[in-house]
């Protein structure tokens, strides 16, 4: 999946005008934040702590929660496949279509993975994990708080992955570290490159019991979050930054521009909790249309045809500004005009 992500502008040099692939908010300020780095560039000429205890700790304190309790990793992917490589010859339950780095972590530590179909439920083993994306990638549909926690205290032979990686892309409650405390089978990942809009930097976290945290801190590497990332990650969290001004500003734009897609003959687009959407089309290919807006107007867009139970004619985007969002559309349909003027 190295080159299944969205946010694939690299592969096509200067082309790219307007990113509608990556789900991170674009309009984040992030020049305090560039300043506080350069004052303390320094720190790239000394190792970082192999594991990151010092602001694991701080992480913690702003958490509400025990500092062995938590695992600062390299992004949200780390979380995944550390948490694969732990359970390693486990069954593995991924609800389809969802993020596919769980099936290929799952698949790297020999798990025996279900699709979430009632007949393989039935025969698998009890050392299972549920692997639960929420807000979920790439539909943007979130499962109810008091729902997801009934189910995994409900089900304590059972461990819950739940990667809450958009939990500050929704106004949907989802569940809260400090309030899982005493629960013991549950791993909430989250992705901190997201909430402070800094993918480059990678830095995400799993909360779950000490017990396990104890057990995925022996088996990682040593120094794989590097210091740059860290002293990104104590300034923003010591300080509390709030990258997205008016989430309910945001996410009424994405709803506006779900009508506008759903507004063309021939698109349906999925409810979405959150800032992005699930789009498919009936006039043509994903991955045609991809290449057609990069080349016309170099707008880029997901193709959502190598997510598991997807096909060619799902694409996913994120919203933007209302001048950007209102582009995109109108090259949508002009990319329709076009499709049909060479049928």
């Amino acid at each position: 999946m190295i080159y299944g992500h969205g946010d694939d502008a690299f592969r096509y040099g200067e082309k790219i005008k307007m990113n509608f692939s990556s789900n991170v908010y674009s309009g984040a300020d992030l020049s305090e934040l560039k300043v506080h780095l350069m004052q303390h560039f320094d720190v790239v000429s000394h190792y970082p702590e192999p594991q990151p205890h010092a602001l694991e700790e701080i992480l913690a304190n702003h958490l509400g929660v025990p500092e062995n309790s938590v695992m600062i990793t390299s992004g949200a992917n780390e979380a995944i496949y550390l948490i694969a490589q732990l359970y390693e010859g486990w069954a593995s339950v991924i609800p389809q279509p969802t993020f596919n780095e769980y099936e290929d972590a799952c698949k790297a530590y020999r798990h025996l993975i279900s699709y979430d179909s009632a007949d393989e439920l039935e025969v698998l083993p009890e050392d299972r994990l549920y692997w639960l994306c929420n807000p979920n990638n790439p539909t943007g549909n979130v499962l109810m708080k008091n729902l997801l926690n009934h189910i995994i205290r409900q089900h304590p032979r059972y461990l819950y992955v739940v990667d809450q990686s958009y939990a500050d892309y929704t106004l949907s409650p989802t569940l809260e570290a400090k309030e899982m405390t005493d629960c013991y089978n549950v791993l909430l990942i989250h992705s901190l490159s997201k909430k402070y809009c800094i993918p480059g930097l990678r830095l995400g976290y799993i909360f779950s019991s000490p017990i396990i945290i104890d057990r995925l801190r022996q088996i990682r590497q040593p120094w794989t979050v590097n210091a740059m990332a860290i002293e990104a990650g104590r300034f923003l969290i010591e300080n509390d930054v709030k990258m997205i001004p008016n989430l309910e500003d945001y996410l009424r734009e994405a709803r506006r521009l779900q009508e506008m897609l759903s507004a063309i003959e021939g698109l349906m687009v999925m409810d979405t909790g959150t800032n992005f959407m699930l789009v498919n089309m009936d006039f043509g290919e994903s991955t045609e249309l991809k290449n057609w807006l990069v080349d016309t107007h170099g707008i880029l867009i997901r193709d959502a045809s190598n997510f598991r139970g997807l096909d060619n004619h799902c694409f996913r985007v994120t919203a933007r500004t209302p001048e950007e969002d209102d582009v995109l559309v109108e090259a949508i349909k002009q990319y329709k005009v076009w499709k049909e003027g060479n049928r």
